[in-house]
């Protein structure tokens, strides 16, 4: 019975670990205050880079290995050169970035396919195949925000002179999450082509900066595992709204308003104080996607050391 549900609903798993993997990306920036969103980008790199590969009878794994390499470079001179920046004049630059990654699908035809976009790309990527990658994913993650890294990204959104004083070196801080968030935004965008077989100019850009934020408003940014919830409801609650037809996307917009006003820090939060309340533990652990309501909030991105001084 799972195995015929799994069939039916196949591309529908993969399309919740192509979210769930650039869900990370944005989760990754913003546990540590980074308010980085040029993921967006770097998933459209990756994804017109492998198209154009297999294009040319490359085999996909080295074809996505050596897209991620290529987005790997490109984050690393993209979080250098955007390293004085915060907040939302980084949130504001990364944005730009995407969109100049658009306006080049657009323009560059003979590589894009223009605003036709690609067809025909071989769907050589499974459902195993997704699941192993969003699991790769999912460790690499895992063991950064694990115990000491968690409680450093903490500390750097938090504060960052204090990271600073308790010997994190900040900028070198935010060029890894910026990179990592790149790499994996640029995992998310090659493996998609792979699993859809298309790719055009509108899979990515401010579209996907969207998506990106509503699957981590959602579930929360506290932890990976908010962002397989966030990927998960995105993915199944329009097919589950399709019976109101051309009311479904006012329910599933309203439905989403009435998510976050009700569960700020994600519903992980909400799933942390439950587990809290059960097992008598009133303080949250660092990174388990909940936070104490009485406590203040996080002021989002800290101001870098280089403004403060």
């Amino acid at each position: 019975m799972i195995n015929e549900w799994v069939s039916d609903n196949e591309t529908l798993l993969q399309t919740v670990m192509v979210y769930y993997i650039f869900g990370l990306s944005i989760q990754v920036v913003l546990r540590a205050g980074v308010f980085s969103l040029a993921s967006a980008g770097m998933w459209a790199i990756a994804g017109y880079a492998t198209a154009w590969m297999l294009d040319r009878d490359i085999a996909w794994p080295l074809a996505v290995a050596v897209s991620l390499v290529i987005v790997l470079v490109v984050s690393l001179l993209l979080a250098i050169a955007l390293g004085r920046l915060s907040g939302l004049y980084l949130g504001m630059a990364t944005i730009a970035f995407d969109l100049i990654i658009v306006s080049l699908a657009y323009t560059w035809e003979s590589v894009t396919g223009g605003a036709i976009g690609l067809y025909g790309i071989p769907r050589d990527v499974t459902l195993l195949h997704a699941v192993l990658l969003a699991v790769v994913a999912t460790v690499v993650v895992g063991l950064l925000q694990a115990r000491a890294g968690g409680r450093a990204l903490d500390a750097l959104r938090t504060d960052a002179t204090l990271a600073s004083s308790v010997g994190i070196n900040v900028p070198r801080a935010r060029i890894y999450c910026i990179v990592l968030s790149g790499v994996l935004g640029g995992l998310s965008g090659a493996i998609s082509p792979l699993i859809f077989g298309v790719l055009g100019p509108g899979d990515g850009g401010f579209t996907l900066v969207v998506l990106g934020l509503t699957i981590v408003v959602i579930g929360g940014s506290r932890s990976w595992i908010g962002a397989v919830v966030g990927a998960v409801i995105v993915t199944f609650l329009p097919e589950v709204l399709t019976f109101m037809d051309e009311w479904s996307s006012a329910v599933y917009g309203v439905l989403i308003v009435v998510m976050v006003i009700f569960a700020p820090q994600g519903l992980t939060s909400i799933v942390a104080r439950l587990v809290r309340a059960a097992t008598g533990r009133t303080r949250p652990r660092p990174g388990d996607g909940s936070q104490d309501p009485h406590q203040p909030e996080p002021t989002g991105d800290p101001v870098s050391v280089e403004e403060r001084s």
